[in-house]
């Protein structure tokens, strides 16, 4: 949440591809539809727990119903992709860690953020680095 209503949500899990050089687009092309269908993704769901990221794979009794499933289907109106930088995976990685700290060591929101944004910080530091120095070109 932020001072201007309800923030949003990372678009995060696995992706269905099929790769460019494939020996067998056409199969892994048709498996993935298969495994997109609303049906298998709510039974996916059922034997695994992962959420379906397909909105009409919520139209099923269980995923409907469910009280604590909805605020999930609601937070999926506002996902955003993520950024588009090779770093965000090791950013991802540290929020966590710092999470993790938070909780257990008791760490305020505000000593959390600040220790989440130096180590963000050190992360995109080449990053910035080699914009600089290639003028925006360089990354």
């Amino acid at each position: 949440p932020g001072p201007s209503g309800p923030g949003a949500s990372t678009a995060g899990g696995s992706s269905l591809v099929v790769f460019k050089h494939s020996e067998h687009k056409d199969a892994a092309f048709r498996l993935v539809e298969f495994l997109s269908r609303p049906e298998i993704q709510q039974q996916f769901y059922e034997i695994s727990g992962n959420l379906p990221p397909r909105r009409s794979s919520w139209r099923g009794e269980r995923l409907e119903s469910d009280p604590y499933l909805v605020a999930f289907r609601e937070q999926l109106e506002r996902a955003l992709p993520a950024p588009k930088i090779p770093e965000w995976e090791r950013i991802v990685q540290e929020l966590r860690v710092v999470t993790e700290r938070a909780v257990h060591e008791k760490w305020t929101a505000a000593e959390a953020a600040r220790e989440l944004d130096s180590r963000i910080d050190r992360i995109l530091e080449k990053r910035r680095w080699m914009l600089a120095r290639d003028g925006g070109e360089g990354a």
